[in-house]
This record gives C-alpha cells, sequence and structure tokens, in this order.
C-alpha cells in the first residue's frame, strides 16, 4: 500500500524543516512520497490545491498534511498504513474528536456552534491546552485537518474536494470526516507525536473566506451524517 503526502504551502521560512521531518530515514518512509504544491503559483486556494494534489498523483491512500507540522515519531507511516489493513477503515490522522456535533444539532435554532467537535484527543507537543493527550489508536468522529490520511477511492467517489463551495480554509477537515462517514467507512485516530506550529501559511495571506458561510454548508448538507459521536 503506498501513501503520498500533499503539502500545499506558501513556503514560509520554516516549511523545510517541517516537511523534511516526514522522511526521518528512507527505511523507514520507503512506502511515502512527497508531492508538493506551492499555492502562490496559480494563486490557489486550500482546496485547489489539494484537488491538484488529487489529480496528478495516483497513491492509494492520500495524505494531506499542513506546511508547519513537525513530527517526532520515526514510526508514523508504519502506524498510519496499519489502520488501513483493516478496509472498513477510510481516513485516519493525528488529532480528532470522539463527539462531532451537539445533542441540539436540528433540534431547535441552527447556531455555529452546534457544529463544534467535542472530547478532543492528540500526542502533539501541546495536547492538554486542546483536549487531551491520547498515544494509542481509537475510532474518532471528526480530525482535524492539520494531517489527514484517506483513501483516494472516497475522494473520488464524492467528485473530489468541494471547490467552489462556501468550504475552504474553514471546515474542509469537517467535510472530508463528514463524507467518509457517508460512505460508510471509520475514521481512526494514531497518538503520533508531532508539534503543529499553526497558522504559518495562512498568516501570509489574507483569508477571504467565511467561517460563517462554512459552517452553514455543513449544517445544510451534512443533516445525514451529523451528530455523531463515538
Amino acid at each position: 500500500m503506498d501513501l503520498t503526502l500533499i503539502v500545499a504551502t506558501l513556503k514560509w521560512s520554516g516549511w523545510e524543516k517541517c516537511v523534511r521531518s516526514w522522511f526521518p530515514t528512507e527505511d523507514v518512509t520507503s512506502g511515502a512520497h512527497l508531492h508538493l504544491i506551492h499555492s502562490a503559483q496559480g494563486h490557489l486556494s486550500i482546496l485547489q490545491a489539494y484537488q491538484q494534489g488529487l489529480e496528478s498523483t495516483s497513491s492509494s491512500i492520500l495524505g494531506y498534511v499542513h506546511d508547519d507540522v513537525i513530527v517526532r515519531d520515526e514510526e508514523w507511516f508504519a502506524r498510519v498504513i496499519k489502520e488501513f489493513d483493516d478496509p472498513e477503515v477510510g481516513m485516519v490522522g493525528f488529532g480528532g474528536a470522539l463527539r462531532h456535533g451537539s445533542e441540539s444539532l436540528y433540534q431547535t435554532p441552527y447556531r455555529l456552534t452546534q457544529l463544534g467537535r467535542s472530547d478532543f484527543r492528540s500526542n502533539m507537543f501541546d495536547a492538554e491546552r486542546h483536549g487531551k493527550r491520547f498515544t494509542r489508536a481509537c475510532d474518532v468522529a471528526v480530525l482535524d485537518g492539520f494531517a489527514m490520511f484517506v483513501r483516494r477511492e472516497i475522494l473520488e467517489k464524492t467528485g473530489g474536494w468541494p471547490v467552489g463551495t462556501p468550504i475552504g480554509y474553514f471546515c474542509y477537515d469537517y467535510w472530508l470526516s463528514c463524507e467518509v462517514r457517508r460512505q460508510g467507512y471509520r475514521i481512526r485516530l494514531v497518538g503520533v507525536a508531532c508539534t503543529h506550529l499553526g497558522g504559518k501559511s495562512s498568516s501570509a495571506v489574507q483569508l477571504m473566506e467565511s467561517p460563517q458561510d462554512a459552517h452553514r454548508h455543513i449544517y445544510d448538507t451534512c443533516r445525514d451524517v451529523l451528530p455523531f459521536k463515538v
């Protein structure tokens, strides 16, 4: 089973160090490849870059990862691929939550906060700041977009990333998590040690997308798979 890391970057000053951390030695990541997309060339949005990555690669597993993540576990590749040995697993990530959407979702008038995730787990350097530290592996309801590995067939079946919708920098991880569940797959979290520096590329551009519109789009189109908890 082969895997391609798709990294969209604006080439902030430390991006190379972060990307290199995914490939500590050739022997432990021999089945992993890198597909780098310089988003400034062509003025690509995050989803346009991710769609280009889908169309320009052929691996069965696609890893969509931020350019500001430092991986501190040389066994990350083996841990991720092992999860995909189970045909029921559609997506794997390094940070995720056990619940997506509040119990009141669709039961009371819409509020953006109803779409939030809860009981978040990770093995990030500052895991306790975001939720609970977790080093093992478990099912989750939703992943955080800083590191998501998905079966190619899932994206192909849904027609690719939702370019042209209100989904963009905001909520693309919500959208993909919902789509994975919609197609009947499970989502797994692996507690890989890492550091997510956060916002290094996005801070270099003026985000024109609306978080309100993105959340409303999830609310309107994902009623069949929300709310969800494991």
